[in-house]
């Protein structure tokens, strides 16, 4: 665990610090993947680090973050700080019908989101930071033998410092404004976008088709890494 709060505190400050966090306690917990979700007071989530990708599960974790991260039975109604087994969470679905979720007892807490891997060990650490409470999770096949309970206790210890960790990498590092990244265009349908104005009246505004706005906006969201509006205009908050 040292090590992991080696490489979390030395990337304080520094872009991969999301990565950085989650993959090195990943690792020194002998987990597979790793994600982390920012969850605040109004029922949005925000992705933080997608560590399901690159394993062919990055649509899972995305429906989990804008569909049915209000599921978890770790965050909601009442978030459960510190570090936990998301076995001890189960919840019996019955016979619901979900469009984003698959209820099965194969699972540890009794249903997975779509496109979710199967059949994992899940651990969760769980911190109060940036306004809401950062959800990092671990996932490994449940085939090995279970994190024990001492290994469990000392992930939860890390609370502390890695809540201190993330309070102080956001004090120390802003987003790069947009305009860093865009063109002239896109930046100008950028501000429309994040002061709400629809593809329609963008067009109207800059005197462009709405094909070409629906093509500015798809640039916007790969060159600023956002999945959705929702995380757009949370990171024009963050910038702000």
């Amino acid at each position: 665990m040292q090590s992991a709060l080696t490489d979390m505190i030395g990337a304080i400050g520094e872009d991969g610090f999301m990565a950085a966090t989650a993959e090195s306690l990943c690792t020194a917990i002998g987990f597979d993947l790793a994600a982390a979700v920012l969850h605040r007071a109004d029922a949005h989530a925000e992705l933080l680090f997608d560590g399901f990708a690159p394993a062919g599960f990055g649509q899972g974790l995305a429906n989990y973050v804008h569909h049915t991260h209000g599921m978890s039975p770790m965050v909601h109604p009442v978030p459960m700080l510190g570090a936990v087994r998301a076995s001890d969470f189960a919840i019996d679905g019955g016979t619901r019908s979900d469009t984003y979720l698959v209820w099965t007892s194969d699972e540890e807490m009794g249903f997975r989101t779509l496109g979710w891997p199967e059949r994992c060990e899940e651990i969760g650490l769980y911190v109060a930071a940036w306004g809401g409470v950062v959800e990092l999770s671990f996932y490994r096949e449940r085939a090995r033998a279970s994190l024990s309970s001492d290994e469990l206790r000392a992930l939860g210890e890390l609370s502390e410092p890695v809540t201190a960790a993330f309070e102080r990498h956001g004090r120390f590092s802003r987003p790069a404004p947009a305009h860093e990244h865009l063109s002239a265009r896109e930046c100008e349908v950028y501000e429309l976008m994040v002061a709400g104005c629809s593809s329609e009246a963008i067009a109207l505004r800059l005197g462009i088709s709405r094909h070409t706005v629906k093509d500015h906006r798809k640039q916007i969201f790969r060159k600023l890494r956002v999945g959705s509006l929702a995380e757009l205009f949370a990171r024009s908050r963050r910038a702000n």
